[in-house]
């Protein structure tokens, strides 16, 4: 596997922003390469249902061109590319080392995906490689990326640090809300990869510098800092994107202590991490350690976690035949020899506090997010902190709190001598994180009635007396339970 150029490209020999703006005109940063592929360009498309896609591809329309080109890595005839690449000339294009020419027309030598609104460049996928990429190789946008950008709190902020930084995704998101954003990584292909994004996309307050981990920024701190680094836990070091060098989790456990000493006092950090579990450990155990001392208020998520066997096979699909069982063996046998019994997936999120104690939690994630939590994080930690605050349940009932409007309560009936009674109300949070509860009746009515400036005892006591139930202290330790955990969760908020 051997390692491409580290500086392939020339981008100062072509106009990139008028790039951006031709896919743009065409509809490549929109809907149409979904609607003329009939899906979404994925990082193994091409593996998959590319015979498809060609099919679906044969009308000579601009946007079908472009995908052919720039998406699926295709022989396009010169004239039609020259055509629908207007004004941006292909002879420019080739300068910048962007396409190359050929007896069968020109194509492309990377390939570019659409993050939100972000045109990335990242290394062209080759069939024929099948799982023998270069060591270098640098990746598109995958579930990782998008995972990351998700859980990634986007507060106005001076400086961000962009760990793991690869082509740029998640430094170029920053921009939109930093001054400047610093990415670093070990891999000079892609921080080739960075610059051409960089100028590709009109991004001036993003830069990055090659270095490990935090070498580079010793001393500093940030407002934010994001790190999607090589967290994956085996026995091989094939490729940069995945493969850390460290043992175990090790990388991850750097990056997350890292984190905290680099954030200045108030400032989010966001990590993605695989971590190894021994048999019987609870999946927060070794997260728990890592934070420990931290000065930070910690939220631990669980995304997933896979036997050693599953995660493997995960890793290592693509491969020849042979050399995918033997990888798998010597995966299992390294599992084995290391005392690890499983694996668990997720990320650790840290805010900064120089004045202590500071809270942690950890959160099983119902599912995996489909759209932005920054603003549900910060809800989380702001409920935290009033939580932490509210020494029994005398002070939280003298709180007023509101129902947040993004939320949803499903019911089930059955029917019950010959009329349909509630069997059971699940009240659940829509997008982010879309955590959900039970809610008994009592819970449900006290939900009805909180309109952010009515105190809870008050509230509380109004429901007793249209009840006729006179002993109060009944119902308020079960309701001021119930009040706890839908403020923990982002059901209810303070005024």
């Amino acid at each position: 596997m051997e390692s491409k150029s580290a500086r392939p490209f020339a981008p100062e020999a072509a106009d990139l922003g008028h790039l951006r703006e031709v896919l743009a005109s065409h509809g490549f940063l929109g809907e149409a390469v979904r609607e003329a592929v009939g899906a979404r360009i994925g990082s193994d498309h091409l593996r998959r249902d590319l015979p498809l896609y060609l099919r679906r591809l044969e009308a000579p329309t601009p946007i079908n061109t472009l995908v052919k080109l720039l998406s699926l890595g295709q022989w396009v005839e010169e004239r039609a590319a020259e055509k629908v690449l207007t004004p941006i000339a292909v002879d420019d294009l080739v300068a910048a080392r962007l396409l190359e020419r050929g007896r069968q027309g020109v194509r492309a030598l990377v390939e570019l995906v659409v993050h939100r609104d972000l045109v990335l460049a990242h290394d062209r996928f080759e069939p024929e490689r099948r799982g023998n990429l270069a060591r270098d190789h640098v990746l598109g946008t995958n579930a990782p990326a998008f995972l990351l950008d998700c859980f990634t709190v986007r507060r106005p902020v001076g400086e961000c640090l962009d760990l793991g930084c690869g082509g740029g995704v998640q430094s170029f998101l920053a921009a939109r809300h930093s001054a400047q954003v610093l990415g670093v990584d070990t891999n000079l292909r892609a921080l080739a990869f960075f610059d051409l994004n960089a100028r590709l996309n009109g991004v001036a307050n993003a830069a990055a510098v090659p270095g490990d981990l935090f070498a580079p920024v010793a001393g500093r701190r940030f407002g934010l800092v994001v790190s999607n680094p090589p967290y994956v836990i085996s026995p091989d070091d094939r490729y940069v994107f995945m493969d850390s060098g460290r043992p175990r989790d090790a990388i991850c456990e750097e990056v997350v202590r890292g984190a905290s000493a680099h954030l200045e006092d108030g400032g989010y950090a966001t990590v993605l991490c695989n971590w190894a579990l021994h048999d019987g450990e609870d999946w927060s155990a070794p997260l728990r350690r890592w934070v420990a001392d931290s000065g930070c208020d910690v939220w631990l998520l669980k995304s997933g976690q896979e036997d050693p066997l599953s995660y493997a096979a995960v890793w290592n699909r693509g491969r020849e035949d042979a050399e995918y069982a033997a990888a798998l063996d010597r995966w299992r046998d390294y599992f084995r020899d290391e005392g690890i019994a499983a694996i668990g997936m997720g990320a650790v999120i840290l805010r900064r506090r120089h004045r202590g104690p500071h809270w942690l939690r950890a959160d099983v994630l119902p599912q995996d997010p489909t759209s932005a939590c920054g603003e549900q994080i910060v809800r989380v930690f702001e409920a935290e902190d009033t939580l932490a605050g509210l020494q029994d349940d005398d002070a939280l009932l003298a709180r007023a709190f509101r129902l947040v409007d993004a939320h949803r309560l499903d019911q089930s009936l059955r029917l019950s001598d010959g009329r349909f009674v509630i069997e059971e109300s699940e009240i659940r949070l829509q997008g982010g994180f879309a955590f959900r509860g039970r809610v008994d009746a009592a819970t449900l009515q006290l939900l009805q009635r909180c309109d952010g400036k009515t105190p809870l005892r008050v509230l509380v006591d109004e429901m007793q007396r249209g009840t006729g139930d006179a002993a109060a202290g009944r119902v308020k330790g079960p309701l001021a339970g119930a009040v706890r955990r839908m403020v923990s969760m982002g059901f209810l908020v303070p005024e």
